[in-house]
């Protein structure tokens, strides 16, 4: 059972509501069982610009750079014969995870369960990877991509 609540005056504080639900769900628990108390602070998801750079900016460039070079799935899989398969933005997506990977609590996650500081180190961490192994140029993304795709 998840019970949100804030630290306050260095105390879990929830509402009287969530708080009673609690106190329900303690008094239904038999004694003697265990059980496993836990806490967690909730972390900031990722920003649409983020996801903008990860998936328009980065992806889409390596993946048009990579058709340009004559590359497909081939090269990503190491297979000895050329496949005729163009690489998508999901093979290299899939392909970064492999060589960069999101760590979260001693686990491996994708981006849907990144938070935003995680999402940050992977795009960094993948740019670098393409620009090392391939030596395809992601550019820092814009802070006013907005204002420039308007104009």
């Amino acid at each position: 059972m998840n019970f949100p609540g804030i630290k306050q005056n260095g105390k879990f504080q929830c509402p009287p509501a969530i708080a009673e639900q609690m106190r329900i769900y303690w008094a239904r628990v038999p004694e003697g069982t265990r059980v496993i108390k836990s806490m967690k602070v909730p972390r900031a998801n990722k920003s649409g610009e983020q996801l903008g750079a990860i998936w328009g900016l980065m992806i889409a460039q390596a993946v048009k750079a990579l058709d340009d070079y004559g590359y497909d799935t081939s090269f990503l899989y190491n297979l000895p014969k050329p496949t005729g398969v163009g690489i998508t933005s999901d093979d290299l997506c899939m392909y970064l995870y492999k060589a960069c990977p999101i760590w979260s609590e001693g686990k491996i996650i994708t981006l849907s369960k990144a938070s935003t500081s995680e999402a940050a180190k992977f795009f960094d961490d993948a740019r670098n990877f393409i620009a090392s192994q391939w030596g395809i140029h992601i550019p820092e993304p814009d802070p006013n991509w907005k204002l420039t795709k308007e104009q």
